[in-house]
């Protein structure tokens, strides 16, 4: 029988923590239950301050989600290299949870029939649809609380996610999405300040630097545009934004990808105790490719890049742009080289890679007309009707500044800012036109059942 304190620590997380896969329909209420923990890693409270999450509160989490998740069976379980998932049919098992089970999705439409990442756009005309298609298989909790593939333990595509992309890239005035973590103005006046009184004072001990500088510049704010800031979509830009940094800096381990610290401390350009990297994740796209009718479509390229600059701080808080530092440069080709493989080791970045791949395949969607082509409306999908909308999560306000060293005779602190950049239209503009993918459509159509919302 659980304990009065584990109940209670439950009772405390699920009240800071919103249920990421629940519908909240606004004709049959929040009806619902999926418990999930934090993304990547992360947690934010009810003040948007965000931390890491608990270990303790994570497990007990974990069971919970263990206990209530629906396995995947049959076809769906199966692995395959083009799982289809068809736009009609989920505006089709939306329209019906409304009308006939109080709003509750299955597990299997949550989790879009196990689908990986978006490869493909397919327009059926004849049978009015248009079909996202990629790599699937049943699904299962990893040891992290995140919902992956049964077999390749990489994350599973979540309706919750596609809603957030489609309705951003569909707005009336659709923006660039983005998040954004930065030291406030008044932070770093207190930063700049706290580092040259104890540079004065020939204070060179990082037990020392560390709690001083980080209690001068306080809490970094986070900004987040694009799309709302309580979504689980808005959390995986931070979550990933900040485990990035956390590699980077060295304030946590990866296999597969070296600190910055490490393989900048013999760089000669890392002299200036005032420059500061400031990293960000951005698109990594070819051109789209299409087949000659325009019915089908291909999103090729690995999806995510690291970019970065150098930051100088002013004494009166102000930023200024200071060029690229080589040693922070060759650290962000480093992680474009082997993020699928970070990607593997860390959920978030393949999530990441995921929301982006969305964007791009509703901007293909959107700029060249493939709704009206399909004759195909979707209006629950879209929020044309207020019938169902993405889970609440508290929106990410603020992030504890962090610090951390470079030993060398002048005792360099390095701090960093950063965040994701998703320019989804920059693919879609210039389409190349491909034979093969016709030939993948002409697969896919055979596989087709318009009874089916899935194959």
């Amino acid at each position: 029988m659980m304990s009065h304190r584990a109940t209670k620590r439950i009772a405390g997380i699920f009240a800071l923590m919103a249920v990421a896969f629940t519908f909240q329909l606004a004709n049959a209420g929040n009806n619902g239950v999926f418990r999930n923990n934090s993304v990547g890693g992360i947690s934010i409270n009810s003040d948007g301050v965000v931390s890491n999450v608990d270990l303790e509160s994570r497990k007990l989490l974990l069971k919970e989600m263990r206990q209530n998740l629906k396995p995947a069976e049959g076809k769906m379980a199966a692995q395959t290299e083009l799982r289809m998932v068809s736009l009609r049919g989920l505006e089709s098992a939306i329209a019906d949870a409304i009308q006939n089970k109080q709003g509750l999705l299955p597990d299997e439409v949550k989790f879009l029939a196990g689908l990986q990442r978006i490869q493909y756009v397919f327009v059926y005309p004849e049978q009015r649809d248009i079909v996202l298609a990629g790599p699937g298989e049943g699904w299962k909790i990893d040891d992290k609380a995140n919902v992956v593939g049964a077999t390749t333990g990489q994350p599973v595509l979540l309706l919750d996610n596609l809603l957030s992309a489609m309705r951003a890239v569909n707005a009336p005035q659709p923006a660039r999405i983005s998040c954004s973590i930065d030291p406030t103005k008044q932070g770093l006046v207190n930063y700049k300040n706290t580092l040259n009184q104890l540079s004065r004072a020939g204070v060179r001990n990082p037990n020392i630097l560390a709690p001083q500088l980080k209690r001068a510049m306080g809490n970094q704010s986070v900004s987040i545009n694009g799309v709302p800031g309580d979504t689980h979509f808005a959390r995986i830009l931070v979550a990933a934004d900040i485990r990035m940094k956390q590699i980077a800096m060295e304030l946590d381990d990866s296999k597969v990808l070296p600190g910055f610290i490490t393989s900048a401390r013999n760089s000669v350009s890392v002299t200036n105790t005032n420059i500061n990297p400031r990293w960000w994740l951005a698109c990594n796209y070819e051109s789209v490719a299409r087949g000659a009718d325009g019915l089908a479509w291909e999103i090729r390229g690995q999806g995510v890049k690291a970019m970065t600059e150098s930051e100088l701080y002013q004494q009166d808080g102000q930023v200024q742009a200071a060029g690229k530092d080589p040693a922070a440069e060759k650290w962000a080709k480093m992680m474009t080289e082997r993020y699928n493989a970070l990607g593997k080791e860390d959920p978030v970045f393949t999530e990441l890679r995921n929301v982006m791949d969305m964007c791009v395949a509703a901007a293909v969607i959107r700029n060249h007309n493939l709704l009206p082509a399909a004759e195909l409306s979707l209006p629950h999908l879209l929020g044309q009707q207020a019938t169902i909308r993405t889970e609440a999560w508290h929106t990410p306000r603020e992030v504890s500044t962090q610090t951390s060293f470079i030993k060398t005779s002048r005792g360099l602190v390095v701090t960093a800012s950063g965040g994701v950049d998703i320019d989804y239209l920059s693919p879609t503009q210039n389409p190349t036109l491909s034979p093969e993918v016709r030939k993948v459509w002409e697969k896919a159509e055979a596989m087709y059942s318009a009874g089916q919302w899935w194959n």
